[in-house]
């Protein structure tokens, strides 16, 4: 999970800084102070919270998927157990998403799909879909993680004017971090570090807090045979 992280915000940051360094010196990692120009990326730290008031829960249900073979002539299909709404997918052949009402439409009561287009023969038409039948709970952590990013050049006021970039591009990319799975990527704080075992090279470093939701799943647990006696 830390690592996908990683690589969504390291690549916003390898397109948002393109013109300042090259792709290859910004990296997932400890800093390397021999690089003349580099920005390093490392997750130095996360809590873990349950995510809603008193604890946010939910139901995964059993997902089947029905292959169906046209024979040229027919457009109603016969699914092999009771669907629940929505289906997940029709694909006419795998592989290729149709929509609903435009393609098809579905009948959940009687378990049929019709599509509006009737098939080339052999074609395959997949549905999935889930029943109503549960495999596992489900649970939404989320994820605080700390973001420490140290940016080093052989000169400091081009080390300042990248960490300003570095800034302006997490900010200006959030909608679509969101999109990667990064609900916010906030600004802590952000200094100058002096390393002294490289001479007293300086470098800018900025630590960030990024948060973002993991769902896991808890097996359900079998069903006890329950007997009735007779009074």
């Amino acid at each position: 999970m830390i690592r996908d992280v990683d690589k969504v915000v390291l690549e916003f940051l390898q397109k948002g800084l393109s013109g300042h360094i090259p792709s290859d010196d910004i990296y997932i990692g400890e800093f390397d102070p021999q690089k003349p120009k580099s920005i390093s990326l490392v997750c130095s730290s996360f809590t873990v919270e349950e995510e809603g008031i008193g604890g946010s829960g939910g139901v995964k249900r059993e997902k089947i998927t029905d292959d169906f073979s046209s024979d040229g002539k027919k457009t109603d299909f016969k699914l092999s157990q009771k669907p629940i709404r929505p289906l997940i997918s029709v694909e006419i052949p795998a592989g290729t998403i149709k929509n609903t009402p435009d393609d098809y439409t579905i009948d959940y009561d009687r378990s049929v799909i019709t599509l509006r287009v009737i098939p080339e023969k052999k074609k395959v038409i997949r549905v999935t879909y889930n029943i109503d039948r549960p495999v596992a709970e489900t649970r939404d952590l989320r994820f605080f993680l700390t973001y420490r990013l140290t940016i080093g050049t052989d000169n400091q006021e081009e080390s300042d004017m990248i960490a300003l970039e570095t800034i302006k591009v997490l900010y200006r990319e959030r909608s679509r971090l969101e999109k990667g799975g990064i609900s916010e990527m906030r600004l802590i704080r952000g200094f100058v570090e002096m390393l002294l075992e490289n001479k007293g090279k300086t470098v800018n470093v900025l630590e960030y807090e990024a948060q973002t939701t993991v769902q896991i799943e808890l097996p359900m647990p079998p069903i006890d045979r329950i007997t009735i006696e007779k009074g």
